[in-house]
């Protein structure tokens, strides 16, 4: 009889919290913070998600997407964190666990509330579509008769993913990240543009922000720094591995909310992002911006982030990145 009343009393516990973590909804609307300009593939991903949950209602509440880009994404997680409850989310990326490591800013994933890891992500290095630059070989010469003769662009800034990933590539050719020339951006667009002015060598771009380049004839592909070769407008991209140079870098994107964030709030948007992860509509953004899924909420994506942390440190240091 005891035991039957004490299995009684947790059920009734079980379902009195479960009610409560569902109890919490927006009651305002929500700002959806960009850590990039309009034109950077941050800001793609977080307008993506926002039209899929106007599209099926899920977070009951508009959701407004603000641009504030700089100091590698930090600005945006501060401002984040400055509203400070439930109705502010943002875009976490690897400059979560690289920030630190390089001095970009000193917030990092124990700084915010993580509450969904979205897809994996990759990377593609561009040239003006007349640059002398044809192959990563013609790269390769160039970096070993001067390591600062190639200036490459990338954003958001220094230790984003388009930074990472252009100096894991430096290095399999070779050459020495500490004398290479990094430009930082607001956004891989914005690096674009100025390559197209002139003002540097390369751009290293997430591939989403690459095909309307490509199309227009402006730019050209040299390489993919990914596992395989991507699909679509970007299937005759060779990857670094193709042409000889043993580099991959894999990006990953989240989203992410304020440290104060309570209980009941990470449960809400956790659901909400589900219903994202398993729509159709998301199936085709992920296939048509070459992202690859990966769907990661709760105490496993705590558990990757925090390897995620020391894989970075590691790979930062050996770089020279570290500060």
């Amino acid at each position: 009889m005891k035991i039957t009343s004490l299995l009684v009393c947790l059920t009734g516990l079980f379902f009195t919290y479960f009610a409560q973590a569902q109890s919490w909804k927006p009651t305002r609307p929500v700002a959806f913070i960009s850590p990039s300009s309009p034109a950077g593939s941050l800001d793609l991903t977080a307008r993506t998600i926002q039209k899929i949950w106007d599209d099926t209602r899920a977070a009951g509440v508009p959701v407004v997407v603000i641009n504030k880009p700089g100091a590698g994404n930090g600005i945006a997680w501060g401002y984040m964190n400055d509203r400070g409850d439930g109705h502010a989310i943002s875009i976490g990326n690897t400059n979560l666990v690289s920030n630190a490591v390089t001095g970009a800013h000193p917030m990092t994933h124990r700084d915010v509330t993580p509450l969904a890891l979205m897809f994996d992500d990759y990377f593609v290095l561009v040239a003006r579509a007349d640059s002398p630059l044809k192959s990563m070989a013609d790269v390769r010469d160039r970096l070993r008769a001067d390591p600062g003769s190639v200036a490459v662009g990338f954003g958001p800034g220094i230790g984003a993913g388009g930074h990472t990933a252009a100096a894991v590539a430096w290095k399999a050719m070779g050459a020495d990240v500490r004398k290479a020339r990094w430009v930082p951006y607001k956004s891989a667009g914005d690096g674009v543009v100025a390559m197209l002015a002139g003002e540097i060598d390369l751009v290293s771009g997430t591939a989403a922000n690459m095909p309307p380049f490509l199309a227009a004839g402006r730019v050209r592909a040299l390489a993919g720094i990914g596992p395989q070769r991507l699909s679509g407008a970007l299937a005759g991209v060779p990857t670094l591995k193709e042409q000889g140079f043993d580099a991959v870098f894999t990006n990953w994107r989240g989203v992410i909310g304020a440290k104060a964030m309570t209980r009941e709030q990470v449960a809400f948007w956790e659901n909400a992002l589900s219903v994202v992860n398993e729509s159709g509509a998301w199936k085709k953004e992920l296939e048509r911006n070459f992202w690859r899924a990966n769907f990661m909420t709760g105490p496993k994506l705590r558990e990757f982030l925090d390897a995620e942390a020391t894989r970075f440190r590691m790979l930062l240091t050996e770089l020279g990145l570290n500060k």
